[in-house]
């Protein structure tokens, strides 16, 4: 029987940068699905009265 799986910092790190990759690809992903989308449901720019820290 083999003992527990005790993973190493190589381990981390390698399981880390998957995910890393996996979430800026699926960030993109979404984002450009999401420009592709009709006009109501297009992301827009707020309003700069309503967010006046964004000027």
């Amino acid at each position: 029987m083999a003992g527990p799986f005790i993973p190493t910092l190589k381990w981390h790190i390698k399981v880390l940068a998957v995910l890393l990759v996996l979430c800026t690809a699926a960030f993109f992903i979404i984002s450009y699905a999401a420009g592709k989308l009709p006009a109501p449901y297009r992301p827009t720019k707020p309003a700069p009265e309503a967010t006046p820290w964004l000027k």
